[in-house]
């Protein structure tokens, strides 16, 4: 039933347990920032239903988890992959833009890319509350001298900055990424989906910081971008416009991060996604793509 954003793999012999309701928090790879000049990469869509949303009820089975991963650069940028979590989708962030006049709507996404002459759409596709903030535009006249393009825009619903109104074109300038959200389903505050920020053309201004929550910084001359953080689905920053080849950096990964009863029976692999006991829930963390299994609850 992928149609639905979820595989169920198989049900248990036993079938006819109680569906367990999950808290969670689904966040989508980061874009990767452009080559050159360019934009950084939107962060990752971020969709939680933590503190107080509509949790996800799933039935007794195995489920694909899918942890977005984030893209690596080229020219152009690329966007980053979904993260999926039984039927919640996070898109991935938008790719940063490596050509100074793109207006297409390649860099949409969960957040989008940075751009030129605007930023591109994020909360795309639309989600309530939004998933993401749209890309900066580069701003007329720019920010400095040597800015070729605009930041990018961060993450994370209604919490995250970007270049206007969610669903829209940005058409706020800044070099500096947006700062994606904070969410504490772990037990801490946590930024994620923070955008890349811009790359500049010449040595005398540096590029654009990464926002809060994992982008990446944009780079300035011959510079390489940096890199989006993993884990939290951060915008690679965009390649400085120097001599040469000077890449973005690439998007970070996402994560997916979910609670449940103490007294619900579940499993996760491989491995490196872990469950923990708090004092009143289950903690289960999904770092890469695996497994989910549901057996409703001990008794």
């Amino acid at each position: 039933m992928a149609g639905f954003g979820y595989t169920i793999l198989g049900f248990g012999s036993g079938g006819g347990g109680a569906p367990v309701s999950f808290d969670f928090l689904v966040v989508a790879g980061g874009g990767s920032g452009g080559d050159n000049g360019a934009p950084g990469g939107g962060g990752g869509g971020m969709r939680t239903s933590f503190p107080g949303g509509t949790q996800e009820e799933l039935a007794p089975g195995d489920y694909s988890i899918t942890v977005g991963t984030g893209s690596p650069p080229n020219s152009g940028g690329t966007k980053g992959v979904d993260s999926v979590f039984g039927t919640i989708t996070s898109t991935g962030g938008g790719r940063g833009s490596g050509s100074e006049n793109d207006a297409s709507n390649t860099g949409d996404g969960g957040a989008g890319g940075g751009g030129n002459p605007v930023g591109f759409r994020g909360n795309i596709p639309n989600t309530t509350p939004p998933q993401g903030a749209p890309g900066f535009s580069k701003g007329n006249p720019p920010a400095h001298p040597d800015q070729n393009t605009g930041g990018a825009g961060g993450g994370g619903g209604a919490g995250g900055s970007g270049g206007g109104t969610p669903g829209q074109p940005g058409t706020s300038p800044s070099i500096t990424g947006g700062a994606g959200t904070s969410n504490s389903i772990t037990g801490s505050a946590v930024t994620y989906a923070g955008g890349g920020g811009g790359g500049t053309n010449g040595m005398n201004w540096p590029g654009g910081g990464g926002g809060s929550g994992g982008g990446g910084s944009g780079a300035a001359g011959n510079g390489q971008g940096g890199d989006g953080s993993d884990g939290l689905g951060g915008g690679g920053g965009g390649g400085g416009g120097g001599a040469g080849a000077n890449s973005g950096g690439d998007g970070g990964n996402g994560i997916i991060v979910a609670r449940s009863p103490l007294t619900a029976n579940i499993t996760a692999a491989p491995g490196s996604n872990t469950i923990s006991s708090q004092p009143d829930h289950k903690l289960i963390t999904f770092n890469v793509s695996g497994t989910l299994t549901v057996d409703g609850y001990n008794e």
